[in-house]
């Protein structure tokens, strides 16, 4: 084999290599952002799911306190 041949094969293969390079950085950003939606959406569901809670929580307050106040007049 022939050294330009093998410069040829060479700057072939590199040029595969940068380019596998380049969609595994693409990928690599895309998987970022996927990653940071998904923590962000758990976050909102979470706070969701407190909110719930603590409105059931004083709607239960609400309730018994105008008993009491009921009971009072």
């Amino acid at each position: 084999m022939s050294s330009s041949t093998q410069i040829e094969e060479l700057q072939k293969k590199k040029a595969e290599l940068e380019d596998e390079l380049r969609s595994f950085d693409e990928k690599e950003k895309t998987m970022g952002i996927d990653v940071k939606m998904l923590e962000e959406k758990l976050a909102v569901q979470e706070l969701e799911e407190k909110i719930r809670a603590k409105r059931a929580v004083v709607e239960r307050l609400e309730s018994k306190k105008r008993n009491l106040e009921n009971r009072l007049t």
